[in-house]
């Protein structure tokens, strides 16, 4: 109720919406403008499979994978339209697998020719953000959250990589409607510190922001090799030291037979002469 109280009102500035002016109860004017892309770096991921109803009667329940998450905003804060005192940097993320559609690219092209925006790019996936409010009744705290199709290639790729601890860090980029700066998109960054969502006709939820996964980046952990060298090292190390022995030894049997063969050629030697001696 804080964010939508009597009086106040969000009306588009020029044809395409990219402006939007919030005038509030107090009617302090506001102007904000469209922001072109946002971006997030995941920092927890859980997977989540569930049985789903089957659409057709007769067939049986299909089991369901979903990724949950908490991403961070990169470089902003999210707030509501005349509701700063509350805010985050951090969001509530879900991914469910949905195949990229001709709609999809073309929605694209709309909503980036509506932003005034010609960046060139593909629809990775679709998205929705938004924020509920705190519910006493069932303990509740607000809920800012933001919700992924991507196909199922890519969400069994972080899967999998995520249950056997091979997943690194993920960035995720979108392009999204009805996201707001309170500064231009090409001024200083200091001005555009938080990110708007604008105040719906409810009371409860502010207007929900539609678009697309514009960017995803999936960096696996990096494996170290220092083990397999210190195993490698240690290795050399106890073949070196069972060669040393082996020649320790061998020149001990050899100083022996050395001795023994000496021995022996004194023995012949006294034979040969004891034999000169009877011949006398």
């Amino acid at each position: 109720m804080d964010f939508l109280e009597t009086g106040r009102a969000v009306r588009p500035i020029g044809q395409r919406a990219r402006t939007v002016e919030h005038v509030g109860s107090d009617d302090e004017k506001q102007t904000y403008h469209a922001a072109t892309s946002m971006w997030l770096k995941l920092e927890q991921l859980q997977i989540v499979q569930q049985l789903v109803e089957p659409l057709d009667a007769g067939k049986q329940p299909t089991l369901s994978t979903s990724l949950h998450g908490v991403a961070g905003i990169e470089g902003h804060e999210l707030s509501i339209m005349g509701d700063t005192h509350r805010s985050t940097r951090t969001l509530q993320v879900t991914f469910e697998a949905r195949d990229v559609t001709a709609a999809d690219l073309l929605g694209l092209r709309a909503l980036e020719d509506e932003l005034g925006t010609s960046l060139s790019d593909v629809a990775l996936g679709s998205a929705r953000l938004g924020f509920n409010r705190a519910d006493d009744e069932v303990d509740e705290p607000d809920q800012w959250w933001l919700a992924c199709h991507i196909p199922d290639a890519c969400l069994q790729v972080l899967a999998k990589a995520s249950a056997d601890g091979q997943l690194g860090a993920v960035e995720l980029g979108l392009t999204m409607r009805h996201l707001y700066l309170a500064g231009r998109p090409t001024a200083d960054a200091a001005q555009q510190s938080r990110l708007f969502l604008k105040p719906d006709d409810t009371i409860e939820w502010p207007t929900i922001a539609t678009g697309y996964v514009t960017g995803l980046r999936i960096d696996f952990a990096t494996t170290s090799l220092r083990g397999t060298e210190r195993s490698g090292e240690q290795g050399t190390d106890a073949t070196t030291k069972l060669v040393a022995d082996s020649v320790v030894s061998l020149g001990l049997k050899l100083a022996n037979l050395n001795v023994t063969v000496r021995w022996i050629g004194v023995l012949i030697v006294i034979l040969l002469f004891l034999e000169f001696l009877e011949r006398l």
